[in-house]
């Protein structure tokens, strides 16, 4: 698989960019359930089993936006994080959404949950954020916490989106620096198997911006330039 992390910053190298304003903002957006939030919400739903009685495991959770809704869906929701701050807003949200969640400051690629002990592992705006090595190190620990039945569901930007692109050529304004690993859906299903899972579905989901939304939607199954949000479900292989 091609090396994507750039000039080998790894994804410990830019933890801290991941500060109480980060968070803060995100969980505004999540407060006022505005345009982006919503889209973001209904991606990754369309992904994940029904989640009633299951234990869920969102790695990397932020200010926890998904294991806030998975515990409001019924599910036994569980946040990973190694930013502290990240764990303090996902309280704070946990708390004003009246849902029960734990959170725990770990890492994604050492988690400190027992073997085969999870239905649902979350990966949602993760995987950018991480480079190779990290990456196949947290695809390890999910296929080694999932129960045999459980799955993997992965959700991130596609490097081979035109925004993308444009900003590979630097005509478009540099996105979130500390996005050291985008890939393309060809990179993520490799590091996928190479993990030892078999990817069972592939989706490509539409970004918030309304007149994007509507090309991507339209237009996306037939060019690959309008597929912006990689969706992608695992299984254990076998």
């Amino acid at each position: 698989m091609r090396l994507t992390q750039r000039n080998g910053v790894t994804a410990y190298d830019v933890a801290s960019r991941y500060d109480d304003a980060y968070f803060a903002d995100l969980a505004a957006r999540y407060r006022e359930r505005n345009r982006f939030a919503r889209q973001r919400l209904a991606n990754v739903s369309s992904l994940l089993p029904p989640l009633p009685g299951r234990k869920l495991l969102d790695l990397g959770s932020g200010m926890g936006t998904f294991a806030v809704e998975a515990a409001k869906s019924g599910a036994f929701a569980v946040g990973i994080d190694l930013a502290p701050a990240a764990l303090t807003a996902a309280q704070r949200v946990a708390e004003s959404e009246r849902a029960l969640v734990s959170l725990i400051r770990a890492d994604g690629a050492q988690l400190p949950i027992r073997s085969r002990s999870v239905d649902v592992v979350l990966a949602a705006d993760l995987t950018e954020h991480l480079d190779d090595v990290t990456l196949g190190r947290v695809l390890r620990e999910a296929r080694r916490v999932l129960r045999p039945a459980g799955v993997l569901v992965l959700y991130t930007p596609n490097r081979e989106h035109i925004f993308e692109k444009l900003r590979e050529r630097g005509m478009l304004k540099d996105g979130d620096p500390s996005h050291i690993g985008m890939r393309s859906e060809k990179e993520l299903v490799d590091a996928v198997s190479a993990a030892g899972l078999r990817v069972t579905a592939v989706r490509h989901l539409p970004s918030h911006v309304p007149a994007w939304n509507v090309l991507e939607r339209g237009l996306g199954r037939w060019v690959p330039l309008l597929r912006r949000r990689i969706g992608l479900v695992a299984k254990e292989a076998g």
